[in-house]
């Protein structure tokens, strides 16, 4: 049996250690609260950590510029407090037990630690070796740096031509990088599908793989995805390079500050695209691009949706953190016409996962724009372009009050796939293809 060598391909010299850098919680209320935040940013004073819907935004902010970022947040009337003290040693500490997290044998996947897109793909063509009857590989599209963005679909009796006809369902994960839990739920939600966890459902799967066709796709954004294990774990964009800051170069030809790279995948689709959320700083964690689906991998991704709209019956996202079920739409807060269906299927889902997890890590039902709007998600596109109702981001694990966001431990890897696996069947449940 071949192992992978997974500890050698971790290049543990993080060019951006984070060391000292503190996690401040910013109460935000408006839109307006954003902006100035997202100023404060293009002033390099702080980085967007993490946008909540719950009215309040995280902010990374290093030692150096700790006391001007508090001052400044002061003076334009948005109160903050320290939320974690250093996250460079919550980075040290994940990276430690990466290192000694064991060599995973070819084509085999864990849910005790995180791995690399390689692992997941290798565990992709396994399951396909092993389920050839029900499942399949499907190449999206190729990222910027070359990567091949892969999915996995997934059907009863997949090699006959009716297979392509039934209803389709798609799943996708891992569009911010730093995210890291979200291919790793998707990659337990595959396995559960095909029967190798969650072998108690085994009937319902195949209720399932009788009636649809589900694509799951667990990382769209390999290349962000592999930045944050070599180099950056906190990277959240692409990684196309998108220009020179504020597009001014020196008289030599290079960049007069410095060169940006990449776009937020989510805020680079075409609902609303540009408008709110976002900045024209090319370096923001949230600039959207230069214009809707100039990202490979956005763009990939958009165009097999397109093509397969006819069957599309449910498209889910999933992100972390937060704890939340998020409804159409979020470039406003004015209720979608269907909102009432969207609060059902949301109730659903909620109570699926408190009942699955014993109420130990509830979840929050909410439409998408909370208390301030954000333009360019890819559930809106999906909803408001393709006119599909039935299309929700989730945002998993830890909840709003945890410290350590991102860097989410891996023994909560399995427990928060587990009960995202019941919230998925609530979710397939509920969803009007299923309630006509």
């Amino acid at each position: 049996m071949r192992l992978q060598k997974s500890l050698c391909r971790f290049t543990f010299l993080y060019k951006f250690n984070r060391n000292k850098h503190q996690i401040v919680r910013v109460d935000v209320g408006s839109e307006a609260n954003l902006q100035s935040i997202l100023s404060l940013e293009s002033d390099e004073l702080l980085e967007v950590f993490s946008e909540s819907r719950l009215g309040y935004v995280d902010v990374l902010v290093s030692p150096k510029n700790l006391a001007k970022c508090q001052k400044s947040l002061h003076s334009i009337g948005l109160r903050s407090v320290e939320r974690v003290d250093d996250v460079g040693a919550q980075i040290l500490q994940e990276k430690a037990a990466l290192l000694s997290a064991a060599p995973m044998a070819d084509g085999s996947y864990s849910y005790d630690s995180y791995h690399r897109y390689d692992v997941m793909i290798s565990h992709l063509e396994s399951l396909v070796a092993s389920h050839s009857s029900e499942a399949e590989i499907v190449d999206v599209g190729t990222s910027y740096e070359g990567r091949t963005i892969k999915a996995i679909r997934m059907t009863a009796d997949i090699s006959s031509d009716e297979s392509d006809d039934k209803p389709m369902i798609w799943l996708d994960g891992g569009i911010h990088a730093r995210e890291w839990v979200s291919p790793a739920t998707m990659m337990y939600i595959i396995d559960s599908i095909l029967g190798e966890q969650e072998t108690d459902k085994s009937d319902k799967m195949g209720e399932l793989l009788a009636k649809f066709q589900i694509v799951v796709a667990p990382c769209i954004n390999p290349d962000g995805y592999e930045y944050t294990h070599t180099t950056d774990r906190l990277w959240r964009k692409t990684r196309k390079p998108s220009g020179c800051r504020w597009g001014k170069k020196n008289w030599f030809g290079g960049c007069f500050y410095r060169m940006c790279y990449g776009a937020d995948p989510n805020r680079n689709w075409a609902a609303d695209w540009g408008n709110s959320g976002v900045s024209d700083d090319r370096c923001s964690l949230v600039y959207p691009g230069k214009e809707p689906f100039d990202q490979e991998n956005t763009k990939a991704v958009k165009t097999y949706l397109e093509n397969h709209s006819d069957k599309l019956k449910l498209y889910a996202t999933y992100h972390s953190y937060s704890q939340l079920f998020l409804t159409p739409v979020g470039y406003t807060t004015t209720k979608p016409e269907n909102w009432e269906h969207h609060k059902k299927v949301g109730d659903a889902v909620v109570a699926a996962i408190a009942q699955r997890n014993k109420g130990t890590a509830p979840y929050i039902a909410m439409q998408s724009a909370g208390l301030y709007p954000a333009s360019g998600d890819s559930a809106d596109w999906v909803h408001d372009v393709l006119g599909l109702t039935d299309s929700y981001t989730f945002e998993l694990r830890p909840d709003g009050n945890s410290n350590v966001g991102f860097e989410l431990p891996a023994d909560q890897i399995l427990p928060t796939a587990q009960e995202n696996v019941d919230g998925l069947l609530a979710l397939i449940d509920n969803i009007e293809y299923n309630n006509i």
